[in-house]
């Protein structure tokens, strides 16, 4: 038998990364290495978790926090390997491909540590995230594939007096793709989303349902073939800012007026 004992150190850094214990029997070539991570510090002018593995190359940037946890890998004499962990981190910041991150927080369960797969219903908390509008206080349901696959189950956040909803997806990081994902909105208040965004002059009510689809590369985010639509009862729109009536005319005149004070039974926003 063969016991071991030792440190792991980012050679680049000196960063201290785990203890490991090894175990290796000789007579049947079984073993294992039990790997206790009490605290990875990442910092933006510091360590990364791309300094440490490849596969979370392209995945997440801009990392700040710490994650601990512990893994397991075993061995059997006919060149069988298993491993798993579990790993957790609490208000982690980052860059994701749509959008920054603030205050993540989770436990992954990995089924293949190596691989870094794990099985369904990952659960995170994510205290804010900005794929063009902010939106606070959601959930997301996730599991990691294999091939560097994301696949998001669920996410739900609060947003503008109603729901937003992020329907199931699959996220290739293998390679440089367009990241697509839709967002179901419920309940969307518009007097709500009108002072949130603080928008001159506008006073608008009416509940609104509907869905975002939104493409992310290289250009950042977009949304594509976007629907919104009011509730029965419609609600009401005015423009109240100024306006140079002179450059108008006759009817740009009027319809400025009707905007003073307009009430809609139904309206259809389409957004791209």
């Amino acid at each position: 038998m063969i016991r071991a004992t030792g440190t792991l150190n980012h050679p680049g850094s000196g960063t201290r990364i785990a203890e490991v214990d090894i175990d290796h029997r000789l007579s049947n070539g079984t073993g294992e290495a039990l790997i206790d991570v009490p605290g990875i510090d990442f910092a933006l002018n510091g360590l990364q978790p791309t300094d440490l593995t490849r596969l979370t190359r392209g995945i997440v940037a801009l990392v700040e926090g710490s994650v601990t946890g512990q893994g397991r890998i075993a061995w059997r004499g006919d060149g069988t390997v298993t491993s798993g962990g579990e790993f957790s981190t609490r208000n982690l910041n980052l860059a994701a491909a749509f959008g920054p991150v603030t205050g993540l927080s989770t436990t992954i369960r990995f089924t293949d540590l190596l691989r870094l797969e794990t099985a369904p219903g990952q659960i995170a908390t994510v205290a804010g995230l900005n794929p063009g509008i902010e939106v606070l206080d959601g959930q997301i349901r996730y599991q990691l594939l294999p091939g560097r696959l994301v696949k998001v189950e669920r996410g739900e956040w609060p947003f503008m007096g109603g729901r937003l909803i992020l329907e199931e997806t699959i996220l290739n990081f293998n390679r440089p793709t367009a990241k697509r994902l839709t967002f179901t909105v419920v309940g969307f208040n518009a007097e709500t989303f009108v002072d949130t965004l603080q928008f001159s002059g506008i006073k608008a009510s009416g509940i609104f349902d509907g869905v975002l689809p939104m493409i992310f590369d290289e250009n950042g985010g977009r949304i594509v073939g976007g629907r919104l639509e009011s509730r029965p009862g419609g609600g009401t729109l005015s423009y109240e800012g100024a306006v140079n009536r002179a450059n108008l005319g006759l009817m740009g005149n009027i319809a400025f007026d009707a905007l003073r004070s307009l009430r809609f039974s139904r309206m259809l926003i389409r957004l791209d």
